[in-house]
């Protein structure tokens, strides 16, 4: 049986193929095309058709009629939304800028579907009721062929499940490229990285520093001056007094910023005590922070130490950041987008793998297990291809740098993609692929 979904693009489309790869369908979501003919089902990759269970979004949407006729068996998924909301993504997504990029096959679909090729409002909607209209008209004397679904109003598997004669997942259904999500931007992260990481130095500096040194830096009681800091911190616990300290204020940082981004998406920390997990198992997203990765290099020569900040979707991370405050080298990137690599006041470097480089600049290796997956993906020689006892905050923001580099990062028993969000947050032992 064949399934197409056959909403229109911006209305939870991705979602609903990350679904119905999550059901045992092979899924093919916004297949493209390199040539349009209106009613022409040639149009579409014959491969394309044949190789998949699942096709959704563009051009899909656009040839219902002829995929009904050509298989009379497949079932019809038309996702919709709030037009208000569409006509809101769709004007940040469908710009100028972006119509020059789209060859001239996908130009002309979208003069067929909205009578223009760059986000017209008053057109975009009159092309959405039109088409809404039109799949409900040729549906109407057959409603167990299509469903309807509204995925950004709540609607999941206990619509879609019994449609497809499919057991309900003991998953979350996907929220894919839901709008805050999509126009957050990863470089604010960075920035929240960096002032956690001078949280981070200014201990760092202290702990390191003789006592001449220490005398002019500058310390959190500022006139106290460092050697009575220093002297403050021994008589609290010392060493390990200023490293709990640091972290927890690096964390409260991370964590205040986070909840002014998005009040809505939970925050987990290696320093908090997460929500049961039949709890967390009903999110959809949540940021994943270490404040601190590698506390045992803060202080000391043992290895540069990091700040990870990820955001979690659907077990799987999408935006993350590692900075590392002794270098002040960040690493990040998007899911779907070029890994970059900052240094300082820096521009912008994207990673590339195509010239391996030696770590022999590096005194020891970093003690962040984030620093060393993100170093493995740039191509930089003598990391451990085994990275062991490795938690959930220790792999994900680094997970997306690598990913975006072409290296898999992997269950080094099982030798799967790493996921998240499980019971314990163990990764236990992880390699690369």
């Amino acid at each position: 049986m064949k399934i197409f979904g056959i909403g229109l693009s911006k209305t939870g489309t991705t979602s609903l193929a990350q679904a119905l790869t999550a059901l045992g369908y092979r899924t093919k979501d916004n297949p493209g095309l390199s040539r349009f003919a209106k009613g022409d089902l040639s149009s579409i990759d014959a491969r394309l058709l044949d190789d998949h269970d699942a096709l959704t979004d563009t051009p899909i949407p656009s040839f219902y009629r002829e995929l009904d006729a050509k298989y009379p068996n497949a079932r019809f998924v038309l996702t919709i939304r709030d037009k208000d909301a569409w006509l809101l993504s769709c004007k940040k997504q469908f710009t100028q800028r972006l119509a020059d990029k789209q060859n001239e096959a996908h130009n002309q679909l979208f003069l067929d579907l909205y009578e223009c090729t760059v986000f017209d409002e008053a057109k975009f909607a009159a092309g959405y009721d039109r088409f809404v209209s039109a799949v409900l008209e040729h549906f109407s004397q057959r409603p167990d062929k299509l469903l309807v679904m509204n995925v950004a109003a709540g609607d999941g598997w206990k619509k879609l499940c019994p449609f497809l004669g499919k057991p309900v997942p003991d998953v979350p259904f996907p929220k894919a490229n839901v709008t805050w999500v999509q126009w957050m931007k990863v470089t604010d992260l960075l920035d929240a990285a960096r002032e956690a990481g001078q949280v981070l130095v200014r201990t760092d500096n202290l702990l390191r520093a003789g006592a001449s040194e220490a005398a002019r830096s500058t310390g959190w009681f500022g006139s106290l001056g460092a050697q009575i800091e220093r002297a403050y911190l021994d008589q609290r616990g010392g060493r390990r007094y200023a490293l709990e300290r640091a972290a927890r204020a690096a964390n409260d940082l991370i964590a205040t910023f986070l909840s002014k981004l998005n009040p809505d998406i939970p925050v987990v920390s290696r320093l908090s005590e997460a929500p049961s997990f039949e709890e967390r198992r009903k999110w959809n997203h949540f940021w994943l922070i270490d404040p601190l990765d590698g506390p045992e290099g803060l202080g000391t020569a043992g290895g540069e130490f990091s700040v990870n900040i990820a955001l979690i979707e659907d077990q799987r991370p999408i935006y993350g950041v590692v900075y590392a405050p002794r270098s002040e080298t960040a690493y990040y990137a998007t899911a779907g987008k070029s890994a970059l690599k900052v240094i300082g006041n820096g521009l912008p470097a994207e990673l590339s793998t195509s010239v391996a480089r030696s770590a022999g600049d590096q005194r020891l290796p970093p003690a962040s297990k984030a620093l060393r997956i993100c170093l493995r993906a740039e191509g930089v020689t003598g990391i451990d291809d085994n990275i062991a006892d490795a938690m959930e905050w220790h792999s994900a923001a680094a997970h997306v740098v690598a990913s975006a580099c072409g290296t898999h990062v992997c269950d080094g028993r099982t030798r799967r993609e790493l996921t998240y969000n499980k019971p314990t947050f163990s990764q236990g032992s992880i390699t690369f692929a």
